[in-house]
């Protein structure tokens, strides 16, 4: 028996994204011998384009993104696209990991990019950038993106709310206090593999989505 194709809903998108990474842990683990947070960083962006497509009623997607051409294909003001294209962050010619598109014009309806790594420093440019994208969306489209990462799981101590915190304090320094920011963080994965790809024990890493609305 066929399952029914998903609708798209913020619930949906969230699990969609964790079980699209979680799949991708066990493939890497069955057939290249590695760990998700090992593989190269166009693999997470691959395999969740592919779970979109592939189990939901409407959405498609674009690789590799052009940002300009992703503002024309939103519902973004012609205004608001020319502010965004001036800003330093949101280069014309720049890329988006990825672009989730709807309907039968391909919509741009979802920006995600891709990160190894919990940096703040590395986090913030990313954040601001998709928050901009954010505030100057219409109803809809690019309303709501991704920021998806791979980190080591923290000690016990509740670092997932530092996190967002720090996260907050940089949207609000750059005048962006009204920008939504949550965070859902899977159970501890393994194995955890050093740099020469050898397990290490008692460590583990978890996946990490950031989701981003105006």
């Amino acid at each position: 028996m066929t399952t029914a194709p998903l609708k798209s809903s913020p619930t949906n998108r969230l699990i969609a994204i964790e079980d699209a990474l979680l799949a991708a842990h066990q493939d890497a683990i069955s057939h290249a011998r590695s760990s998700l947070h090992r593989m190269p960083e166009y693999f997470m962006p691959m395999r969740v384009a592919d779970y979109f497509a592939t189990r939901f009623a409407n959405f498609g997607y674009r690789l590799e993104a052009q940002v300009k051409r992703t503002f024309e294909e939103s519902d973004i003001q012609d205004s608001d696209i020319d502010r965004l294209l001036s800003e330093p962050d949101l280069r014309p010619e720049g890329r988006f990991d990825l672009v989730l598109r709807t309907g039968k014009r391909g919509r741009a309806a979802h920006i995600l990019e891709f990160k190894r790594g919990d940096s703040t420093r590395g986090l913030i440019g990313d954040v601001r950038r998709l928050a901009k994208v954010s505030q100057h969306a219409g109803r809809h489209s690019l309303k709501t993106n991704y920021l998806v990462l791979t980190r080591r799981c923290p000690p016990k101590v509740d670092t997932t709310q530092r996190l967002i915190n720090r996260l907050n304090a940089a949207m609000e320094a750059a005048g962006m206090a009204d920008v939504d920011i949550d965070m859902v963080s899977s159970e501890p994965q393994h194995p955890f593999l050093n740099h020469d790809h050898q397990p290490v024990a008692n460590r583990a890493f978890q996946i990490v989505i950031l989701e981003i609305r105006g």
